[in-house]
């Protein structure tokens, strides 16, 4: 039933199709051949609850309408050869509460770069799908510049093992990615949205457990009226003093002769010895002019 108007049958692949597109809403009235009564679309079995691109004619269908609000929204950032990979990516983050905006949102009649800038400019979060297809792209290229140069927080997520052109390893090359080829689904999905809620700012939700004002107080009146025992006082056991006990000291009595100080002594010393010197050398120098003087005696008389 669509609208409020029974439509069909319709075959299984179909209805999935058209909720993959988002023509068709999980709760919306539906009833299959063995059914007794009507249930949603959700209970048919073999649906996937999860939407994601389909094919019409030959061209992959985008799974939901890009967003446009003024609440902080994700810029998704991907080569077109890669759609079917990149729509179901987007598709779990959309269905985690995230605002995607992806190319899809562009109207027939508007100019394509200049939407694409705009929604560069105005977005919260920069994400995008790195593979050989996307790096090989121009647009891709520009999208990634465009959002380095308006500082836009960043983040990059390796579908698979790719080699970024010289140009973008120069400007990616420190910036926060993901390896999604290499994780499990359930730690990269983790993974990714620890990152996004990082970057928009989220704070994760304590699960501390506070009492309101009202269950405090009455958790505290029922405390208060319960009669309380006195406890007797009871005898505290001594502590072991773990004290080391203290050194005897032995004062030892200084001999009774003792050269405080040795000065005196050892200058004494050293002036006798020059005076010493000081007298042989007088004697010897007197000697040899005693013996000049006899000499020049003795050649005058000769």
């Amino acid at each position: 039933m669509v609208n409020g108007t029974q439509v069909g049958p319709y075959h299984q692949k179909d209805v999935q199709g058209w909720i993959r597109a988002g023509y068709v809403n999980l709760k919306d009235p539906a009833w299959y051949e063995g059914c007794n009564a009507w249930v949603t679309v959700e209970d048919i079995p073999g649906i996937n609850k999860t939407p994601t691109g389909h094919t019409v004619d030959g061209h992959l269908v985008p799974p939901f309408e890009a967003y446009d609000g003024d609440d902080p929204y994700i810029f998704v950032s991907y080569a077109h050869k890669d759609s079917e990979k990149i729509f179901k990516e987007i598709s779990f983050l959309h269905d985690e509460g995230y605002n995607i905006w992806y190319d899809e949102g562009i109207g027939a009649s508007s100019e394509w770069p200049e939407e694409i800038a705009n929604a560069v400019i105005g977005c919260s979060i920069f994400l995008v799908f790195i593979s050989p297809r996307s790096t090989a792209s121009v647009n891709c290229r520009n999208e990634i510049n465009l959002a380095l140069n308006e500082n836009k927080p960043f983040l990059a997520v390796y579908t698979e093992e790719s080699v970024l052109p010289p140009g973008l390893r120069l400007r990616m090359g420190d910036l926060q990615a993901i390896l999604s080829y290499k994780l499990p689904m359930e730690r990269y999905q983790k993974k990714l949205k620890d990152a996004l809620d990082q970057l928009l700012g989220r704070r994760k939700k304590s699960t501390s457990y506070r009492p309101n004002s009202a269950s405090a107080t009455v958790f505290a009146n029922a405390v208060n009226s319960v009669p309380r025992k006195r406890k007797k006082p009871q005898a505290k056991p001594k502590k072991l003093s773990r004290k080391r006990p203290k050194k005897l000291k032995i004062r030892t009595k200084k001999p009774s002769i003792v050269y405080r100080d040795s000065k005196p002594f050892v200058v004494w010393m050293i002036l006798g010895i020059v005076i010493i010197i000081f007298s042989y050398s007088s004697c010897k120098m007197l000697e040899i002019i005693e013996k000049k003087k006899n000499q020049s005696e003795v050649d005058v008389i000769k």
